[in-house]
């Protein structure tokens, strides 16, 4: 039996209560002891409800393994909100947890955030093992150093496939992913396997089961995986200058002979031009057996198909969520087909990635048009010619300033001019 009900807690009035809410989420192989219980309002199908239990746990491994078995059979998944130290005189262990969604909100079309405000605290109460416990708490004398304070108050549904797919993958469908791997599967290969063999096992159940990321992981988790697990012999070659190749077309548009095969590269000979390939991944990297694996050729294949469904994979979401990538998806479209021939397109596969953006660089000109003059000011500005435009008398002084022209000036000015014109 999984739950018992506390002769200490628990009064006669409410020792007849129904409490198999409780005990069908409850993981089977241990011993609760049910200490408080208070029945909530449902939300939707979710049964809402409090309650307080202990168990006779002494480790901190104890109560992982216990909140592991837990979330399994409760399908629910929980994050940590708070953690304390190991340093107080009564408590060993204690955390608390929050349902996963609650969380911070995203910007994206889906997301799990609901804030749920179901909560769950676990205090592991220190264990004396030296000498006798002074406590007065008679779970302590019994054992029960465990502690766990569940507020199941969910808002939202818990079996619904929208809620499966956020689930955390679960340590046997890794341990599976890593078999597969040490065997000469691809992640995308793998992850079709683990399809395959859940639509043999849950029969008219499979179309449940795939909705579940505990036991059918998405095809980004496998990849994540893959490369965590093998990333020293996945480490790319270092980059090479391939601008002869760019400029020999002609010679690229034949077939390539491959001519050997060496430990990480496969080296390509036609008419004394070399390339490094993509760096072969053998079964030698992942097992220690010397059974032989899938060629290396088929896996660099698989690999290679599986990541350009998850490019082109991403493309498709991104033209569909953001409409700011319609023009340079519609210019790689259309450039794309331009291309004529073998060589060109590997050339442009070469190529890709290897320039870098300038756009931001260079500072962006305005559109070319007719010319406007500025305005005008000063003598121009009503029509008058410019002062060095005039042509200076030859008696005038240019350089003497504006005086009154007055009568008396002119008469004087006169009588100067006839004494200079008469002869000596």
């Amino acid at each position: 039996m999984t739950l018992l009900k506390c002769q200490h807690c628990i009064g006669e009035d409410k020792a007849a209560e129904d409490t198999d809410h409780v005990e069908k989420i409850l993981p089977p192989g241990y011993s609760h002891l049910l200490c408080h219980h208070e029945l909530l309002d449902m939300s939707g199908d979710v049964e809402n409800f409090r309650a307080a239990l202990k168990l006779q746990m002494t480790t901190e491994e104890q109560v992982q393994k216990w909140l592991e078995d837990f979330q399994k059979s409760s399908a629910l998944t929980w994050r940590k909100s708070r953690t304390y130290p190991d340093s107080g005189r009564y408590n060993k262990y204690r955390v608390d947890l929050r349902c996963q969604h609650k969380t911070y909100s995203s910007s994206s079309k889906t997301s799990k955030n609901t804030n749920c405000p179901a909560t769950m605290f676990l205090i592991l109460k220190r264990f004396m093992c030296e000498r006798k416990s002074r406590s007065g708490d008679p779970h302590i004398e019994e054992g029960y150093f465990l502690h766990v304070n569940l507020r199941n108050e969910h808002n939202h549904r818990l079996n619904t496939a929208e809620v499966m797919r956020w689930r955390d993958v679960s340590n046997d469908t890794i341990e599976k992913l890593q078999q597969l791997y040490k065997s000469g599967h691809s992640p995308s290969s793998a992850l079709k396997t683990i399809k395959y063999n859940l639509q043999e096992e849950e029969g008219d159940n499979y179309t449940y089961a795939i909705a579940d990321r505990s036991i059918c992981p998405d095809l980004q988790f496998c990849y994540r995986l893959y490369h965590k697990l093998f990333q020293k012999s996945c480490a790319e070659p270092a980059e090479k200058d391939i601008s002869d190749e760019l400029f020999k077309p002609l010679e690229l548009e034949q077939s390539w002979e491959t001519a050997a095969i060496t430990d990480g590269h496969t080296t390509c000979i036609e008419d004394g031009v070399s390339v490094d390939a993509v760096p072969i991944i053998t079964t030698e990297h992942f097992t220690e057996d010397d059974e032989p694996g899938p060629s290396a050729a088929e896996e660099v294949v698989g690999s290679l198909d599986g990541q350009l469904e998850e490019i082109f994979g991403m493309l498709k979401k991104k033209l569909n969520e953001d409409a700011s990538f319609t023009p340079p998806i519609r210019a790689f479209v259309s450039s794309f087909f331009q291309i004529k021939s073998d060589s060109a397109l590997q050339a442009s596969l070469f190529s890709f990635g290897k320039t870098t953006p300038i756009i931001n660089q260079i500072n962006v000109l305005p559109a070319t048009g007719p010319r406007r003059r500025g305005a005008l000011a000063g003598r121009r500005a009503v029509g008058r010619p410019p002062k060095n435009s005039r042509r200076e008398h030859p008696y005038c002084n240019s350089k003497s300033n504006n005086t009154s022209q007055t009568l008396t000036f002119c008469l004087q000015d006169n009588n100067t001019l006839e004494n200079d014109l008469k002869p000596v």
